[in-house]
């Protein structure tokens, strides 16, 4: 790791080299100090030369200070780390440092233990760095499933393995129950591959990426050869580590492939393959290229019959107890996810249909709302309740087992808890324990009540506090605001302010200002 020193004392330079160098001894790591400088506007013109990893500097300083150098370096680069190392401990200088991103702050004398646990982080961000390249490029072949030969040539330098296997763990905010929208950082990142690595050869190569979605990882192993085995001891890792409470997820798997621009084509029909061929509460490891096994429809032309009947009658208990039957009908026969999506939808195909003739037509969002639902239902049993509560306050059933004002009621004091905690990580486990209900029937109260999914949710009450905190307060940084709404990192903050808001926050902050 290359090392640049700031300081306009050669005594605190040559000690601080004298630090490092036994740290590296130490840590059996190479740590050197590729340029001293005594003032931050040398440092300014040496780091485009030296290329440093990262920049310890002092806060005092003649010419130009450390808060100043590290304004001028993030003008310049967005990821160079900056450590500021100065004798005085003043809370001014602190919150001046973290405005401009300083990956640390420490005092004069240093201390060998803090300065040895800030160069292993830093260590860790260095080797860090060429895999977050690779990642980007996978991420760019994502978002172009049809790559040009212009991606070909930026590509192909990175990636030099003779096969690659791709793997798509999804509805992982069942499995895991990540707070929503906080990305994990580079320990948690190291860890994760390293476990699911130890299963590969010494020679191969893992990448790990969080899709959009919120709920999906997608996994890639470069291989040096498609070995049966060690892809078995792998499976068995990945189901082992992404298992929570017992519960694993499914998994797509796709062939072995030559090309790494297939990717950005296979992880949709990855994507299908999990979509159509999960069964609900019975994880599966589910090979793209394997064929579909026949699918059998359950609602058949009986059960119609006799849910026509019920509604005429108007006995919402016979229909909640016919599609609880249905339910566990698909359960009996491993229905998966394709056939129990279709057949939902003419359930409520019929129902729309009655009510239409009865009390007139009602726009609703359906495909969302089964989407959600099969997507949180961790067993039939959970399908069944969700799917019957869902229609009951869709249809205004009259059933015993559920009471719409109460769950109006409970729904806003569902609202001001995470009003007065949205600073804080928010899962949906969370809200669970919290109000004693189950997972499907708190989706689809937020699904109901809001048109949101609970990420959704989140998510849009997060963005109208940061716009009101930036009208209210303009001179709040972006990093405060961030961390005020629940972001420990504002570049994602940014990321998904700019999602939403259609425009990033400077942009928003400058349009208030010349309308205000």
């Amino acid at each position: 790791m290359n090392i640049m020193i700031v300081d306009d004392e050669p005594f605190f330079i040559e000690q601080f080299k004298r630090r490092i160098e036994e740290l590296g001894k130490e840590l059996q790591v190479e740590l050197n100090v590729a340029a001293e400088c005594y003032d931050g506007r040398e440092a300014l013109r040496r780091i485009a030369e030296r290329k440093p990893d990262v920049v310890f500097t002092d806060i005092q300083m003649t010419a130009l200070s450390g808060i100043d150098l590290a304004r001028a370096i993030r003008e310049f680069d967005a990821e160079l780390p900056v450590v500021v190392v100065s004798a005085y401990p003043s809370f001014d200088y602190v919150r001046e440092a973290i405005r401009f991103d300083v990956v640390d702050y420490l005092l004069k004398p240093v201390d060998l233990h803090a300065l040895r646990s800030l160069i292993e982080k830093l260590l860790l961000r260095t080797r860090n760095k060429s895999y977050r390249a690779q990642r980007a490029s996978l991420l760019a072949l994502l978002g172009s499933p049809h790559a040009s030969e212009d991606a070909d040539s930026a590509v192909r330098p990175l990636f030099a393995f003779p096969l690659y296997r791709a793997f798509l763990v999804q509805n992982m905010a069942i499995i895991q129950e990540h707070p929503v929208l906080v990305p994990d950082d580079d320990e948690e990142e190291e860890r994760l591959r390293a476990l699911l690595a130890a299963e590969l050869g010494e020679d191969d190569r893992l990448w790990s990426i969080p899709l959009d979605d919120g709920r999906s990882q997608l996994l890639v192993a470069g291989l040096r050869e498609d070995d049966r085995s060690k892809l078995d001891r792998f499976r068995r890792a990945v189901s082992l580590h992404f298992s929570r409470n017992g519960v694993a997820p499914s998994v797509g798997c796709s062939e072995a492939f030559g090309d790494i621009r297939r990717l950005g084509q296979l992880v949709p029909a990855l994507r299908n393959v999990l979509t159509e061929r999960t069964v609900i509460g019975k994880p599966q490891w589910l090979d793209a290229s394997a064929p579909e096994r026949p699918l059998a429809p359950q609602f058949t032309k009986v059960e119609k019959k006799q849910l026509e009947r019920l509604l005429i009658r108007g006995d919402h208990a016979g229909i909640a107890s016919l599609i609880r039957h249905t339910v566990q009908l698909w359960e009996t026969d491993g229905s998966p996810m394709i056939i129990v999506r279709l057949q939902i939808k003419e359930i409520v195909g019929i129902l729309e249909n009655d009510e239409r003739e009865t009390k007139g037509f009602k726009l609703r969002n359906w495909d969302a709302r089964i989407e959600e639902l099969l997507q949180m239902a961790r067993s039939f049993a959970e399908l069944a309740d969700g799917l019957i509560a869902m229609l009951a306050r869709s249809f205004e059933w009259e059933l015993d087992e559920l009471n719409s004002g109460d769950l109006v009621r409970l729904f806003a004091k569902i609202e001001l808890y995470i009003a007065a905690h949205i600073g804080q990580p928010l899962s949906l486990t969370q809200l669970m324990n919290k109000f004693h209900i189950s997972k499907t029937l708190l989706c689809g109260l937020f699904r109901e009540n809001s048109g949101k999914s609970f990420v959704e949710y989140v998510t849009a009450m997060r963005m109208r506090k940061a716009q009101e905190l930036m009208v209210h307060f303009p001179s709040m940084r972006n990093k405060e605001i961030a961390e005020m709404v629940g972001y420990a990192d504002q570049n994602y903050f940014s990321r998904v302010f700019a999602a939403t808001a259609g425009m990033s926050p400077s942009e928003y902050r400058a349009r208030h200002a010349e309308s205000g």
